[in-house]
């Protein structure tokens, strides 16, 4: 289970639930899904941050925060947890933290029901394609006071954009992550060394992806060209498509940052749709796909077990995936592909990943405190992110390794949720230049002017209900390669409008005009 297919997951279920209306993405530090949630009660390579005056600030900040996270709880997690209070007591701030994991297909429903019931929780993990549907539910707080108290490093070292991406109504609702954000869930990752062995050039098109679908399928026997999980990557092929609802690569509108006029259009009446189904039509029927659902049931695990040759990515997860991918293939290559690098690349949103206050919170000055203490240098985000070093990690030069530490010892924390690019450690197998890259990507990107834009659907959320469901029942199986365009279509048109989806692209754009109003 992936962290980017659970977001998709989440985004719908919540849509149906009235809570919500989805890349990188269970990510590999998320663990297995459970039934129990677990818990662990609170007793007792990159630039540094700058410290600026926080220590002053967060001895204001006392008492209990209670942190909601998705997964499974890491198995050292009470060890950390010590070491992490035990430093922040001796930076001033007298904190405590209780930690709470629920399984993945768990999280919204209990997020819900924390909202419903008034239960005092103080930070969770969130995302921004849910934000506006979870702040009309009054399930998080706006942070402004917050910030300003405790949290005046956070502010110092986020950028504008990512704030305002992480903004409704001018209020903050969610500390972002401080990762690149230029179109970074487009991408597919390949096996590098297979491309090198098969003398193919770099990867820039999609002749050239498919050149590579291609000799997979003639020449390794038994493995599986790519993986039906891809479809954000060819979106940069057909298009400029920002997505107001939606997180796989589909949505009931679509809007283009290059259009002047900017109108919210029918995405699937668009050729963009049609074309993204055609091709996945015949890398199906060329056998370069997997034939049913069970052929791949994981693919990650098939990427690490030589059965895949290419699968979904977003601009870190390679960073994420390299070392289950060496465990098993050492002399394996993982490569990123990015479709057509010298088109645009736009930043549609200057965040993800969101660090959250509930409503409910009994401590919300405590709660940004403690974030803003871990993101303000590299000791603190160290501890937190990975655990003691030379316990549960240790450096190898710049980079960090989990080589030779036991599993009792095993400090698998979500890191992603609060990633930040200025303190992250790579894996020795991430070469400097891809880290620099990295480092670097958002340079030259441009901010489309549909930045921090919210769709809020909640005036058409029984619309949305029954288009979810006309777009299970087709969407999936067309990009899997299953269905012929010419075929299913015409029912499946008459489908979505039958469900509302020209309400749903009216009220977008009403929406978008206000937004756009605004900012005049």
């Amino acid at each position: 289970m992936k962290r980017k297919t659970w977001i998709s997951v989440l985004v719908m279920a919540l849509l149906l639930t009235g809570l919500l209306s989805a890349c990188s993405s269970k990510e590999n530090n998320s663990g297995d899904k459970k039934n129990n949630t677990q818990k662990e009660e609170g007793n007792g390579n990159s630039a540094e941050a700058n410290t600026g005056n926080s220590a002053e600030k967060e001895k204001k900040a006392s008492g209990t925060v209670k942190v909601v996270l998705p997964g499974d709880a890491p198995k050292d997690l009470k060890n950390v947890k010590k070491a992490i209070e035990d430093k922040m007591h001796a930076d001033g701030l007298d904190l405590t933290l209780e930690f709470t994991y629920f399984p993945w297909d768990q999280y919204n429903n209990k997020l819900n029901l924390i909202a419903a019931s008034g239960e005092n929780y103080d930070l969770a993990w969130t995302h921004v394609s849910w934000l506006s549907q979870i702040v009309s539910k009054h399930v998080v707080a706006p942070l402004d006071e917050w910030l300003e108290k405790s949290g005046q490093d956070l502010k110092e070292n986020i950028p504008s954009a990512n704030w305002l991406s992480s903004s409704i109504d001018n209020k903050i609702y969610g500390i972002p992550t401080l990762v690149p954000t230029a179109e970074n869930n487009n991408f597919f990752a390949i096996r590098g060394d297979l491309r090198k062995k098969y003398n193919l050039p770099e990867i820039k098109t999609l002749a050239d992806f498919e050149a590579y679908l291609d000799a997979i399928k003639k020449n390794e026997q038994g493995m599986v060209p790519v993986a039906n999980d891809g479809t954000r990557a060819l979106l940069r092929e057909f298009g400029n498509v920002y997505l107001p609802l939606g997180d796989v690569g589909a949505g009931p509108g679509y809007i283009d940052p290059a259009d002047p006029e900017l109108k919210v259009h029918n995405f699937y009446e668009s050729d963009i749709f049609k074309n993204i189904v055609n091709t996945k039509r015949k890398w199906y029927t060329n056998g370069w796909m997997p034939k049913d659902a069970q052929e791949i049931k994981d693919p990650e695990a098939a990427l690490n077990n030589g059965k895949l040759g290419a699968i979904w990515s977003n601009v870190l997860k390679t960073t994420e995936r390299i070392d289950a991918f060496k465990k098993t293939l050492p002399d394996g290559e993982l490569e990123d592909v990015f479709l057509n690098p010298e088109k645009p690349k736009y930043v549609f949103d200057a965040a993800s990943n969101l660090l959250s206050v509930f409503a409910t919170s009994k401590n919300p000055e405590g709660a940004v405190a403690f974030v803003n203490w871990f993101r303000s240098n590299q000791e603190n985000y160290d501890l937190f992110s990975y655990g003691v070093k030379d316990v549960n990690y240790v450096m190898d030069d710049s980079a960090i390794s989990i080589e030779g530490i036991g599993e009792q010892q095993s400090y698998n924390q979500v890191y992603w949720a609060w990633d930040d690019i200025r303190l992250k450690y790579f894996s020795k197998h991430i070469s400097p230049d891809f880290a620099g890259t990295l480092q670097k990507w958002d340079e030259g990107a441009t901010e489309a002017p549909t930045l921090g834009f919210r769709f809020n659907a909640d005036p058409v959320k029984a619309e949305i209900a029954q288009i979810s469901a006309v777009e299970k029942e087709y969407v999936d199986s067309a990009y899997a390669g299953f269905s012929d365009y010419d075929q299913f279509f015409p029912k499946f048109q008459s489908k979505l409008k039958s469900a509302g989806i020209d309400k749903v692209i009216t009220e977008m754009q009403k929406q978008l005009d206000a937004f756009l109003a605004a900012k005049k």
